[in-house]
């Protein structure tokens, strides 16, 4: 989760050497550098939540389930860390080497928070829906139980949103359905904000 201000412009490979180095993760978007921003209580329970279902949900096919991977998503110019990344394909590092950047997501999950907001809805969405493999990018609302979806069919993309706890996230690669209220289940609403 990258916060909005820029902090400086970077090749992509002047970016992987000098973020190799750092104690905290950034992200390169455009060739800018985003540090990335600490995660609140209720942004990390969803994490574990999706990561959870997701570990389950691939028991028994070829893929994995990742929470704060990097992953390539423009070799030139754009590296992020999605907040859950689920590959359902054998996983392709780049570079062939044995662990990121990650070259082939087929679903990427951001828990917004007003901080990251903004990317995660502007330069972030563009960047993703150009992903070859990506099958669908979600945006998974901290302060109620909502989640935007854009999947793709074919060459297109769809956009639709899933919301209140009785409702769930049907995920077509892997032919599933998440209810929101297991996703949310550890998440404590306002009683206005539950609808």
């Amino acid at each position: 989760m990258a916060t909005e201000t820029a902090e400086r412009l970077m090749s992509a490979e002047e970016f992987l050497l000098w973020e190799s180095e750092q104690p905290y993760k950034n992200e390169l978007i455009d060739n800018r550098i985003y540090p990335m921003a600490g995660g609140s209580r209720t942004h990390e329970i969803i994490i574990a939540a999706l990561v959870s279902w997701f570990y389950f949900a691939l028991m028994d096919r070829d893929g994995d389930v990742y929470a704060g991977m990097q992953v390539m998503v423009d070799a030139l110019a754009t590296y992020t860390y999605p907040d859950v990344t689920v590959v359902c394909a054998e996983p392709v590092f780049h570079g062939g080497a044995k662990s990121g950047p990650l070259e082939n997501p087929t679903l990427l999950f951001e828990v917004s928070s007003p901080s990251t907001e903004k990317i995660d809805r502007t330069r972030k969405l563009e960047q993703y829906l150009k992903i070859p493999s990506l099958e669908g990018y979600f945006l998974v609302s901290q302060d109620k139980p909502l989640i935007e979806a854009y999947t793709r069919s074919g060459d297109e993309w769809a956009y639709s949103t899933c919301t209140g706890l009785e409702s769930s996230l049907r995920i077509a690669s892997l032919d599933d359905e998440i209810p929101l209220d297991f996703i949310y289940s550890k998440v404590q609403f306002e009683p206005d904000e539950i609808a």
